[in-house]
């Protein structure tokens, strides 16, 4: 793995420790940006991609027949390994219709047990699956990245509903998480031929079942909530197959539970604010990407009916100049 990978898994670690601790909540977004900003990257590597002639489609044939006899799957650790992978694969109906909804139906039947779904937890956020080719330009390995934070947010869910949270290891997943959404600059949607990429609606589906999690303390919900801002502030690429109104969902619901919440969004949005204003009128395609980025978000929040009468006054209190 490089080595800036490793060193920002233990920058935002003792971050969210600082946090814990109360000597950091104003400085906290600033910190993570510092660190988001610091980040050098790749110049464009082979992407290995899992070949679809290595018996993937008989295995998947081999769970769809158990499955449709509701029989429990008994996963060997070498054949979910194989499973898992091929979440990679560029091809839609082996990465979607095959693996996807394969693994779903298994959890719907009930067909993987407590410990299988907490080692699901444990393959999917490898920092090899999470973390593969994501310093690059964009490249095929999205696909892996992608699925495979999905997959993952399905997987928490089912645990929650079988009570079964106290297997996970969440400050390890919470570290895990940051750190992919950090990284994770790919915003592209559907590519033709290849079906969907869509990183962010994972990553808004990841952070929507972490923060409905009862298990996980409330300062480790608002460390995510700020990587979240803090990477959306430095997309340079635009954000419009769905993911604006995925995040004003997640805003709101979060921002509901508690006042804590509210007064780091209202104060993220803020500064993000004052940010664009500093710039005035973007004179390239990555800044004119930035603004309306912004502008979509704020779009979509201001479209919530169940929005907190202080994030609607803000909302309300702004204006997006294009000039």
């Amino acid at each position: 793995m490089d080595e800036q990978i490793g060193e920002l898994q233990r920058q935002l670690a003792a971050l969210n420790t600082d946090l814990k601790a109360g000597t950091v909540f104003q400085s906290l977004g600033p910190r993570l940006g510092q660190l988001m900003d610091g980040l050098h990257r790749r110049r464009r590597t082979p992407v290995t991609l899992p070949d679809d002639r290595e018996g993937i489609e008989d295995l998947l044939g081999n769970l769809r027949e158990k499955l449709d006899q509701n029989q429990p799957l008994h996963l060997s650790l070498q054949n979910l390994d194989f499973l898992l992978r091929y979440l990679a694969s560029p091809d839609p109906k082996i990465r979607y219709n095959g693996v996807n909804f394969t693994v779903y139906d298994a959890l719907q039947q009930n067909a993987l047990d407590a410990n299988d779904m907490v080692t699901l937890v444990n393959f999917l956020s490898r920092d090899e699956i999470l973390f593969n080719h994501i310093l690059e330009p964009t490249n095929a390995a999205v696909f892996g990245r992608a699925g495979s934070a999905s997959m993952l947010a399905v997987v928490l869910h089912f645990i929650a509903e079988n009570d079964a949270q106290g297997m996970v290891d969440y400050q390890h997943l919470v570290n895990q998480v940051a750190t992919y959404i950090c990284l994770e600059t790919d915003t592209r949607g559907f590519i033709n031929q290849q079906g969907w990429a869509h990183a962010y609606a994972a990553i808004l589906d990841l952070l929507m079942v972490l923060s409905e999690t009862d298990s996980l303390p409330r300062a480790d919900k608002l460390f995510l909530l700020q990587v979240l801002i803090e990477r959306l502030k430095r997309l340079t690429t635009p954000l419009i197959y769905g993911e604006n109104d995925r995040m004003a969902t997640y805003f709101v619901v979060l921002t509901n539970r508690h006042p804590l919440y509210e007064t780091a969004l209202l104060n993220a949005l803020k500064q993000w604010r004052q940010t664009v204003a500093r710039r005035r009128r973007p004179d390239s395609l990555a800044g004119w990407n930035q603004f309306f980025n912004r502008k979509r978000l704020a779009d979509a929040l201001r479209l919530r009916q169940d929005a907190s009468p202080k994030l609607k006054k803000y909302l309300n209190s702004t204006i997006d100049f294009l000039g």
